[in-house]
């Protein structure tokens, strides 16, 4: 056999070698596994508290809060002066009726309009 029909052997069929097998892949350490156990029971936790209502832990909302001096105030559907004045001021509901008259321009109220509450 010739050299050169020896390298063109060779390049065509080359030796075949023994590769040794990978090694078995060895679960996650105990101090991993406690860690991740911790940070599963977090996150169940939080994701439990974000779907309580806020007012279960005490809090109140502002859309179920009454308008406030000061506070701008869009008229809904159905609001009068007398209404809106009874929400804001318990105690001097004629006085504060008639400043949301002055404030408005007229004793009819439209849906949408914006009050500055006095």
């Amino acid at each position: 056999m010739s050299v050169a029909l020896e390298l063109e052997y060779e390049a065509f069929y080359p030796r075949l070698r023994v590769v040794p097998a990978p090694a078995e892949r060895v679960g996650p350490s105990p101090r991993v596994q406690r860690r991740r156990l911790i940070l599963g029971a977090v996150v169940v936790v939080l994701l439990v508290l974000l779907m309580l209502p806020i007012r279960a832990l005490g809090g109140t909302t502002i859309a179920g809060a009454g308008p406030t001096a000061g506070q701008e105030y869009v008229v809904r559907s159905g609001d009068t002066p007398a209404s809106i004045a009874a929400r804001v001021d318990g105690g001097n509901v004629a006085g504060m009726e008639q400043r949301l008259e002055n404030e408005a321009g007229s004793s009819v109220l439209v849906p949408g309009e914006h009050l500055l509450i006095p």
